[in-house]
């Protein structure tokens, strides 16, 4: 009996330890809809255009021919996953997965017939083969609108640091958006200098928002990380045992976060979107 015991666990550890990294490439991106909720405004992508169509076939086309991916991400509710997988099997189906004559307000409409987890996600996985996309996003809130008031109780921080590095990130990532062609507005996005534009604003000045009483900054940054850790959460726990390569699209200040810590998980390879386009 003892003998059985020990061949199983030998197995089993065997089995598990020996299991290879999956490939993940990770795509941040604008969204393409536009919808301004974020702090920094960013021009328009125009994804409907014949151009922007036709690298979106490109882009994806080269990520199936080079890693064919078992899974993509995207960052959709994760409450609302199974709702996503209706309209995905929809898509695979060739049949309309949104109603747009029954859609009253126009970012509904931006919404479903623009952003990316339809144009970039849904396109992907069908061509992937895959039959099912998987939804990642959490919201926690996060009260962007007391940040400048609380600089301002802080003597020590220059009050227009914060504007200034969301000008600053809004100017670059608009940069990025006018590239021609989309893959070179890809790169640009997942650039090391966006990544630490987007992460040094919460270390370098949002952290330091604190006082002898509270603690409005730290709390305001963890909660980020937290955010992002319950979404990257949801990826480790939905890949399988089998997975050769996946795919997580998600903003760009989700992708600075999801860049570090695939850097430190032992169970991911993370692959360079230049690797990708090569």
């Amino acid at each position: 009996m003892r003998n059985t015991i020990a061949f199983i666990l030998v197995l089993f550890f065997t089995t598990v330890f020996s299991q290879e990294k999956i490939n993940v490439i990770l795509i941040g991106t604008v969204h393409f809809n536009n919808p301004g909720f974020d702090r920094g405004k960013v021009i328009d992508i125009d994804i409907l255009n014949s151009s922007k169509q036709e690298d979106l076939e490109k882009i994806t086309n080269k990520i199936v021919q080079k890693y064919n991916p078992d899974k993509v991400f995207v960052e959709s509710s994760y409450e609302n996953r199974e709702n996503l997988n209706k309209q995905y099997l929809l898509y695979v189906d060739n049949k309309p997965f949104y109603n747009l004559d029954s859609i009253q307000k126009n970012f509904f409409k931006r919404y479903y017939s623009e952003n990316e987890i339809f144009q970039l996600g849904f396109r992907l996985a069908k061509k992937s083969k895959n039959n099912a996309i998987y939804s990642i996003d959490y919201n926690l809130e996060q009260r962007y609108d007391l940040i400048e008031s609380e600089t301002n109780k802080n003597t020590l921080i220059d009050p227009t640091s914060f504007s200034n590095r969301i000008k600053t990130l809004s100017d670059f990532t608009n940069n990025c958006v006018a590239k021609n062609s989309l893959s070179d507005v890809f790169v640009c996005i997942n650039s090391k200098e966006q990544r630490e534009l987007n992460k040094g604003a919460y270390i370098s000045i949002l952290n330091r928002l604190n006082n002898d009483d509270t603690f409005f900054g730290s709390d305001f940054v963890a909660s980020w990380y937290k955010r992002n850790l319950i979404m990257y959460s949801y990826v480790q726990n939905q890949v399988s045992i089998g997975d050769k390569n996946i795919v997580i699209i998600v903003g760009a200040g989700h992708a600075a976060m999801f860049y570090d810590f695939i850097k430190n998980d032992s169970n991911f390879n993370l692959i360079d979107f230049n690797e990708v386009m090569e």
